[in-house]
């Protein structure tokens, strides 16, 4: 039987390259047959770069990432489950922008830690209790308990949400509304250390209730910290020192799904790289809309998408 010509144009980059493989394995044998194999998605890197951003300005503005990514789907044509890794990549970008404007906070609570493992007269708890850092360590955790038990228990029904585009209209003008509560009730004088159990609980529900696309985890966090009496720059501070477990503890959950052979690398890269500089630069510009109390300023352009894509659900 004469030898199939091999028509690589009508294959991905991917599939050819794994077709070349193939044929490199049977040296001196002339394949008479090319079979399909299962297509790898390919993510362009425009594509990439574009979402990039996406995720870099969104993750940390008050607008809600995830349920930007959902209207992307209806116009990118992007399938998050066929580019799982590249949603990881994205977010440990934006996570890379929190560790650097965080940096300093980050450094004293690794120096407070370690001093607490010193030998000492005094117990632990003493000393613990006694050093501002390390009780900001504590509330940090006690808000990631229930964020922890929602994402665990409740995230598959979260994630029914993310097929309805109507759901996410909704949960996009419920977050406007929430903001625009914070111009009247702007902060307190509370800091992060003296935040005491149900303050922290209340935040740490209301970050594992963002899960949900349209309902934006620095809104939700930092709204709700104004609410309680916190000051403006430790609401913003705890918010975003709290996605750093968050987005940690989401990240390594999902890697477990994902299919490591012949992901397009570059686009990762690239991707990556365009969610944590359009992230920094996101988070830094945010910080200073809440030491001026402008929060609100993100409620109408909320509203104005949610009624565009309210409108484009039910009007066609």
């Amino acid at each position: 039987m004469p030898a199939q010509r091999a028509d690589y144009g009508a294959f991905s980059f991917e599939e050819a390259i794994v077709l070349v493989k193939m044929s490199t394995h049977k040296q001196g044998f002339t394949c008479s047959y090319l079979v399909r194999l299962e297509r790898y998605p390919i993510m362009n890197i425009i594509d990439a770069i574009i979402l990039g951003i996406l995720q870099g300005i969104t993750e940390f503005l008050p607008v809600s990432s995830s349920g930007h990514l959902v209207v992307a789907q209806h116009f990118l044509k992007y399938q998050p489950d066929e580019h799982l890794l590249f949603d990881v990549i994205l977010h440990l970008g934006t996570l890379v922008a929190v560790v650097l404007v965080y940096r300093h906070s980050l450094g004293n609570y690794i120096r407070s830690s370690i001093q607490m493992l010193k030998k000492s007269e005094r117990s632990m708890w003493e000393r613990a209790s006694e050093d501002v850092f390390m009780r900001e360590i504590f509330w940090i955790l006690v808000a990631t308990v229930p964020t922890g038990l929602i994402g665990i228990f409740f995230r598959k029904e979260f994630k029914k949400i993310f097929s309805s585009l109507p759901a996410v209209g909704v949960l996009f003008a419920f977050t406007g509304c929430l903001l625009l509560v914070t111009y009247w009730r702007s902060g307190g004088e509370r800091p992060i250390s003296e935040l005491g159990w149900w303050r922290a609980l209340l935040i740490g529900v209301a970050q594992g209730v963002a899960i949900a696309p349209g309902i934006s985890r620095s809104g939700m966090t930092i709204a709700m910290a104004l609410l309680i009496g916190m000051r403006r720059d430790d609401a913003a501070r705890y918010s975003f020192l709290l996605s750093i477990p968050a987005i940690s503890g989401a990240a390594l959950l999902e890697l477990r799904k994902v299919q490591w052979a012949h992901m397009p690398y570059v686009s990762l890269l690239i991707g990556g790289v365009a969610a944590a500089v359009t992230g920094y630069l996101a988070l830094i510009f945010l910080l200073r809309l809440v030491r001026k109390g402008q929060l609100a300023w993100f409620a109408p352009y909320l509203w104005v998408l949610a009624a565009a894509i309210l409108y484009k659900s039910f009007a066609g």
